[in-house]
């Protein structure tokens, strides 16, 4: 019963946790200024924007500043509640969910926080006018970055341990 608990914490924190970096997301990422044009299309303004490689560039660093602060949480906790054996493994399992959890609730939020129906806005619009773009996650691959991230951690643990095994103490 402890561990169901101590799991449903772990994912609302998680939960909660990533809603917050969507938040910051929504927040620090730049908008693309589209224009419509005569054929009543929206395009950038400019050839090649850099706001939309810049929204995804900040939902991967939040990611991974997410995924290896939850990995260090994870090995911190794991290997203070249960047997040596158990504790990476158990850690592992843990951290591919909440990395899952989390990615998922940053890129709801953010793009809930941050967007509009973007086709209805160039609809309503006249040729000529400024429309700012809706913050939208276009590379869906930053979101396997948090529990990538994790999982990196927790693979820095085991190799920590191992070589720890193959040097006896003393020596």
């Amino acid at each position: 019963m402890r561990s169901i608990v101590s799991l449903a914490v772990a994912l609302v924190a998680t939960l909660g946790l990533g809603a917050l970096l969507g938040i910051v997301w929504e927040a620090l990422a730049p908008r693309v200024t589209l224009i419509v044009a005569s054929d009543g299309l929206a395009y950038p303004e400019g050839f090649q924007p850099e706001g939309y490689a810049t929204d995804d560039g900040i939902a991967a660093i939040l990611c991974v500043a997410a995924g290896i602060l939850i990995g260090l949480i994870a090995v911190w906790i794991t290997r203070r509640a249960l047997p040596p054996e158990r504790a990476l493994p158990v850690a592992l399992a843990l951290v591919i969910v909440l990395g899952i959890v989390g990615s998922l609730a940053l890129w709801w939020v953010g793009e809930h926080r941050g967007g509009f129906d973007l086709t209805e806005a160039v609809r309503m619009a006249s040729q000529g006018d400024v429309i700012t773009a809706p913050l939208d996650l276009r590379m869906s691959g930053v979101l396997v970055l948090w529990p990538a991230s994790s999982v990196l951690v927790i693979f820095l643990a085991a190799t920590g341990e191992w070589l720890r095994g193959r040097h006896p103490a003393g020596r």
